[in-house]
Order: structure tokens, then sequence, then C-alpha cells
């Protein structure tokens, strides 16, 4: 882990600002792999983290593509969770990352989706993946 820091003053206050590299132990990652096999585009409904994390996944993917998303937050655990849809019905993908494993689960939320989790495994130190399809 490599760091470093830089002393900040100003008005007679100090900071100190850590900056980690992305290896660092207080980092969670929560990743995605998101095949749609639904015979339409899919459109983004909702993606959130927890604790803070962020995640921005495409708003569409083209039936055929594979969406790679990654979730993440400055501690060491969060609970992703992505709901794509079409004009059939809508999948929820979620991704938890603890620092000692995780879990990665899918179910349709809405209509006549079929939504398949393909494979799940640690990937590292606090991060997850998950593989999934919609159909």
């Amino acid at each position: 882990m490599s760091k470093s820091s830089v002393k900040i003053s100003a008005g007679g206050l100090t900071a100190m600002l850590a900056i980690v590299s992305a290896g660092a132990a207080s980092a969670a990652s929560a990743q995605y792999t998101i095949q749609n096999s639904s015979g339409t585009t899919l459109t983004l409904d909702t993606a959130s983290c927890t604790s803070g994390g962020t995640i921005s996944p495409p708003f569409s993917v083209a039936n055929g593509s594979t969406a790679y998303v990654t979730g993440s937050v400055s501690g060491n655990t969060t609970l992703c969770n992505i709901r794509y849809q079409n004009s059939s019905g809508g999948c929820q993908f979620q991704v938890q990352v603890f620092n000692s494993g995780g879990f990665a689960s899918t179910n349709a939320y809405k209509g006549s989706s079929t939504c398949t989790k393909l494979n799940e495994g640690s990937t590292g130190s606090n991060s997850y993946s998950g593989s999934f399809r919609m159909q």
C-alpha cells in the first residue's frame, strides 16, 4: 500500500489529507457484469450503494451487449443495488462487499423477466463481483 500525505494550512487551521492507493484495505468495491439477452434494450431504473458509496452504471444496455460496472465506498463494507428494465419487466442485481467476503444475488422485481446469477466471487481484499444475465 502506498500512502502519502499533504499538509494544508489556512487561517491558523491545519488539516492532514491522506492519499491512499486504490489497493488499500480502506476501500471496498462491488463489481458487476450484466449481460442483456432480453431481446430489447435495457434502461436503468435505479442504482445506489449504502454507506455513502457511489455507482454509475450505463443508462442503457443494448440487446446482446454486456455492461461492466463498479461501485465503491471509502470503507470496508457496502451493498450496491442496480435495477434495469425493459418493456416486459425488470431485474434487480445486488452485490454486497464486506471485509471477509461478500455475496451476489438477483431477482425479478416486475413483469416476466428471467434474472440469472451466472457466478460470483471475491476479487481481492474488500472486493467482490457478481456476473448476471437478464433475459
